[in-house]
């Protein structure tokens, strides 16, 4: 079980607003993925009743697996205890700041692909070493 990177969260919920439908849908399941890894529900990540904050002196299991900020957590909140699929390294990729723009651009080609699950063997091995460049660092 890892923490949850609220502003993570939040960052990646903002792209289901996307004009674009396929990148919307990567969102939402880059946010299952972490809310899942974290070992929560989205029952357990939202509020009762929109707009109410949670408590800073709640002792809810929520409190101590939610954070503003990465604990030992890898990148996105990811566990560090398995690497992640390509299709989660690729929108990794794509919503890392550190991913230079003409990359990203690169990778926008391959998204359809991507979300049909067509991509090749060595666009796997391409994005695999792209993670590690520009996501895990």
């Amino acid at each position: 079980m890892t923490t949850l990177n609220r502003t993570t969260l939040v960052k990646v919920l903002e792209i289901l607003a996307s004009s674009h439908a396929d990148e919307a849908l990567a969102a939402a399941k880059l946010a299952s993925t972490m809310v899942r890894e974290a070992g929560l529900t989205w029952d357990d990540v939202l509020a009762p009743t929109i707009g109410e904050a949670p408590s800073q002196t709640s002792s809810s299991p929520l409190d101590s697996r939610v954070t503003g900020a990465p604990g030992g957590a890898g990148p996105f909140g990811y566990r560090r205890d398995r690497e992640p699929t390509a299709h989660e390294q690729f929108f990794m990729l794509l919503l890392s700041p550190r991913t230079p723009p003409e990359i990203k651009n690169r990778l926008r080609g391959w998204e359809a692909r991507m979300l049909d699950g067509e991509i090749t063997p060595q666009d796997t091995a391409d994005l695999h070493e792209l993670y590690r460049s520009f996501v895990a660092g």
